[in-house]
């Protein structure tokens, strides 16, 4: 197994790279019954800091992203599709809870991403209860500096998610976020969600396809 800190920024989180098979948790949360990549993440030392609106911030006080990490965001993120991969729950007191979050959640469901450009978001997951995986589509705002992604309503910039890291390894990217566990669907619920650290790989074209053919339901026709 290969170990690596995180380059981009001092969360002081670390990956540990393994090849597993894929098990029925996985499975129900949209990914392949194959051998993937799978990312685990070891508690950050000192947590995260909850900032004055309640938002998860990495433990060092960092909010301005470095030109190189804007780059990245712009130019390996938008355009194209991410596959999750983990998530884990944020308490409220900034720690980390190292158990997986759907696990240990059964009607929660996870989501995946596409960003077709800057301004737009699509997340493709299930519903608790429904028979058809769906997908739903966001207007959103990202502001590079900091690297959050909020939904750009009229009069409101809700906080959707922070790219905490986007890197390279083993010729595959993968992006690492804060986000509400509650915005996957067709976001009802959200305002009573709490937070995470989720992990998410790149998706092939192919993949991408895929996604966008198996997930017809649009969200935004469900009450």
């Amino acid at each position: 197994m290969k170990k690596i800190a995180f380059k981009n920024h001092s969360t002081k989180l670390c990956l540990v790279c393994t090849l597993l098979l894929m098990a029925p948790l996985f499975a129900s949360c949209d990914l392949d019954d194959k051998e993937e990549p799978i990312i685990i993440i070891e508690p950050p030392m000192g947590g995260f800091i909850i900032d004055e609106d309640g938002i998860p911030r990495r433990d060092d006080g960092t909010t301005q992203l470095s030109e190189n990490e804007q780059r990245l965001i712009k130019n390996e993120v938008i355009g194209h599709g991410w596959k999750w991969l983990n998530t884990y729950e944020i308490n409220e007191h900034g720690a980390l809870v190292y158990q997986d979050y759907f696990k240990e959640n059964p009607t929660a469901r996870c989501c995946n991403y596409y960003f077709p450009s800057a301004n737009e978001m699509t997340t493709y997951s299930y519903l608790y209860g429904a028979k058809e995986p769906g997908y739903f589509d966001w207007t959103i705002a990202i502001d590079y500096t900091k690297g959050d992604v909020c939904l750009n309503a009229p009069g409101d910039k809700y906080f959707l998610l922070n790219f905490l890291s986007v890197f390279k390894l083993d010729g595959l990217w993968y992006i690492t976020t804060i986000e509400r566990l509650g915005m996957n669907g067709n976001g009802i619920g959200m305002t009573q969600s709490g937070f995470g650290v989720s992990e998410y790989v790149r998706m092939t074209d192919e993949e991408l396809a895929k996604f966008q053919h198996d997930y017809k339901v649009d969200w935004r026709m469900v009450n």
